[in-house]
């Protein structure tokens, strides 16, 4: 979903969650948005192409531009630190 569905499907109040996940491949940050229901929506291009942003904090920034809604961080590298 591009940005501007993003944000309609955000003011409707279908979405519940955002998701933060390290992509390996690119080594960036996908976001993903979920519904009450589960299903999941990805942040995209007008391509359709799911967008990678550089930087944790710049995908938090776009879920905030988005709207408000809770931020799960999804990153490959979490049992590292165990």
């Amino acid at each position: 979903m591009v940005l501007s569905e993003c944000r309609q499907m955000m003011a409707e109040h279908n979405f519940v969650q955002a998701r933060l996940t390290h992509d390996f491949l690119s080594a960036g940050w996908s976001v993903h948005f979920r519904d009450a229901e589960g299903n999941d929506y990805p942040l995209t291009d007008t391509y359709g192409i799911p967008c990678s942003f550089d930087s944790l904090k710049q995908a938090e920034d776009m879920v905030h531009q988005v709207g408000d809604c809770p931020i799960n961080i999804d990153s490959l590298f979490r049992f590292a630190g165990r």
